[in-house]
This record gives C-alpha cells, structure tokens and sequence, in this order.
C-alpha cells in the first residue's frame, strides 16, 4: 500500500531540494570563477618572473657600464657602492 506524504510535508522537502540544488549551483559557479582567478593569478606570477628576469639582464647591463651601485628610479642617478 503506497502513501502520500501532505502538502505541507511535500512542499517542505521540495524546498529542502530546491536549496540543495542552488547550494550546488552556487558551488559549481564558484569554482569556475575560481578556476578562471587561478589562471589569472598564473599569469601574472609570470608576468613578475618574466620581469624580474629581464631587470637582472638590465641591472648586469648598467653594472657593465656604470659599476656597481643603486639607481635611483626617479632621476635615474647612479650611487656608488
């Protein structure tokens, strides 16, 4: 013999569901744009390697040049060390 459950009880694990089912959605949507940050975030750790790499060939350069010392990024002047 099969049963019902009553409206109220029908419509209260309808809700539970339905909430379920937007938890997930929510989840699902959060880790795409999570995914999609993590490649960002890559990128830009490249980005900064790419860089620093590139200042080192820079700073070798200038030490060729000038010797060794720290450039002042504003007024380009060169003190010794």
């Amino acid at each position: 013999m099969s049963q019902t459950l009553t409206p109220e009880e029908l419509q209260q694990f309808q809700d539970l569901r339905n909430g379920i089912y937007e938890t997930i959605s929510i989840l699902g949507d959060l880790n795409y744009r999570k995914t999609l940050l993590d490649l960002e975030l890559d990128s830009l750790k490249d980005t900064i390697k790419q860089n620093a790499l590139k200042e080192r060939e820079v700073l070798k350069e200038f030490g060729k040049k000038y010797g060794d010392g720290s450039i002042n990024s504003q007024t380009g002047e060169i003190t010794p060390v």
